[in-house]
């Protein structure tokens, strides 16, 4: 993976979606690797002509991969790279003050984002950056998972498992930070979720972005990136949720289904750009 890494970093940045467009055609076009469930998905949200979509996101994918090599090949400045709407710059700038849960996304290229995240200063007088930590899955092969997780780590990102995120997500909110937790993919279990729906189908949706929020009174921000023609991550605040008070059960379930919403309507506007290969749809164990 270092190897490959120095392969990658040694590329100009434009260059880079050139062959992230050939890797994705490998995967998706000749190994057609979950192409058949892709393109259903597709089919089944609405999106319009679903295999040339489908094309889009596998190019897009292989983009993101061949970046975050390249972000790994070697400390970037990631400023040129990625620009962020006028919402979620005072999201983050406000996480140093009162903490934020980012209710994130595989969309766009989601590691730039969270490390463009934790790497930024925001125009603050002291340049200080905004603590970011992000409760992550592990991935099954142990020596890809050791270096995506040393590549965000390189930016300043704080990783946790699931297991006791909450505790933790407690604390960097606390100290003043910020919680990424992503909002599309299966919960554990069904009772840490909500019955919604997403994309045309069924679908469980995670209740613990919106009870972190309940509980810290911290804003629950959905957010979600796409890239342009050029290659620039623009990172945006879909919606913004400020929990009362004294926040119930029933303020979290409606925030975690209007957050579901939200990214869905995004998704449907940027097809290309979500990870439509995961098995979102499946029903978690009880």
């Amino acid at each position: 993976m270092t190897a490959l890494a120095r392969a990658a970093g040694a590329l100009p940045f434009s260059d880079l979606a050139v062959f992230g467009e050939a890797l994705g055609a490998l995967v998706g076009g000749a190994l057609r690797v979950r192409r058949a469930h892709v393109e259903a998905s597709m089919a089944r949200a609405g999106v319009r002509a679903p295999s040339e979509a489908a094309a889009g996101m596998y190019a897009a994918l292989g983009t993101s991969a061949l970046e975050l090599l390249w972000m790994a090949g070697a400390r970037r400045d990631l400023g040129a790279l990625v620009r962020f709407d006028a919402s979620a710059r005072e999201a983050i700038a406000d996480a140093r003050a009162r903490g934020a849960v980012f209710g994130a996304s595989h969309t766009g290229n989601w590691d730039l984002a969270a490390c463009a995240v934790a790497s930024s200063p925001f125009g603050d007088a002291q340049g200080a950056r905004t603590p970011l930590l992000v409760v992550t899955k592990h991935l099954s092969v142990r020596f890809v998972d050791a270096f995506w997780q040393a590549a965000r780590a390189g930016y300043g990102v704080s990783l946790a498992p699931a297991g006791g995120a909450l505790a933790r997500g407690r604390e960097r909110i606390a100290a003043g930070g910020a919680v990424a937790m992503m909002i599309d993919q299966v919960p554990s279990r069904r009772a840490h979720a909500v019955e919604t729906s997403f994309l045309g189908a069924r679908a469980w949706a995670d209740r613990a972005p919106a009870t972190l929020a309940a509980r810290t009174g911290a804003p629950l921000v959905v957010s979600a990136s796409w890239r342009d023609a050029r290659g620039v991550q623009e990172i945006v605040a879909l919606e913004t949720f400020a929990p009362p008070a004294r926040a119930s059960r029933a303020w979290i379930e409606r925030a975690t289904a209007s957050a579901t919403e939200a990214l869905e309507r995004f998704v449907l506007a940027h097809p290309t750009e979500w990870l439509w290969m995961h098995r979102r749809w499946k029903t978690p164990p009880p």
